[in-house]
């Protein structure tokens, strides 16, 4: 009853008022369903890093960007009848959300990294031992994820690299190597290198 009363009220609305409104819901549930898809382990920009090296344009931020930019302009429509003065109105709150994350990234690179070896830690302790992956982790040492080690009865949070295919979140590894005083080399727990063809 209450998608019959929307959709004949969106039918009154004028076209630049139906495109903000398209553009906020499509916008929230793409995010929505980049949430959930991020909760079950699966990252769309860490599996198909972008080719262009602009790390803050990723598809996290695009979205949130749309959504804050579209439910703020509705909000501001509300008090403005011009849709150009809502959009203005829209637009630095839709800049915000986009660049949040990052400032929130920046803010936490300057606390202690929970991925960095401890004082006082030997890192050839680690070889041979067992964890699972809880950052992806991509193909042929292209890039750091995270792993988690229990050794010591405490468990430990660290970068790993993966010297053949790209390990995914929850997968159980076998530390083989040292690469650096901050980095271990992981293999998976099977001995198999994953996501090779053939």
């Amino acid at each position: 009853m209450g998608l019959l009363i929307f959709i004949r009220s969106f039918d009154l609305l004028s076209l630049s008022e139906k495109l903000l409104w398209s553009v906020a819901i499509v916008a929230t549930l793409l995010l929505l369903i980049l949430m959930v898809m991020r909760f079950l382990g699966y990252d769309l920009d860490k599996e198909h890093p972008a080719e262009s090296g602009v790390a803050w344009l990723d598809t996290n931020s695009i979205l949130l960007f749309f959504t804050f930019l579209g439910w703020s302009s509705i909000l501001a429509h509300l008090w403005e009848d011009s849709i150009v003065l809502a959009l203005l109105y829209g637009l630095p709150i839709g800049l915000l959300a986009a660049t949040a994350p990052f400032l929130i990234k920046a803010i936490r690179k300057q606390l202690p990294s929970k991925g960095k070896v401890p004082p006082h830690f030997n890192l050839e302790e680690t070889l041979s031992s067992t964890g699972e992956v809880l950052n992806y982790i991509p193909p042929h040492i292209k890039g750091k994820g995270k792993v988690h080690l229990n050794l010591r009865n405490a468990p430990y949070k660290l970068n790993a690299v993966s010297q053949y295919g790209a390990l995914s979140r929850g997968v159980p590894v076998r530390v083989v190597a040292i690469m650096d005083d901050q980095t271990l080399v992981v293999e998976p727990l099977d001995g198999r290198p994953p996501h090779l063809p053939g």
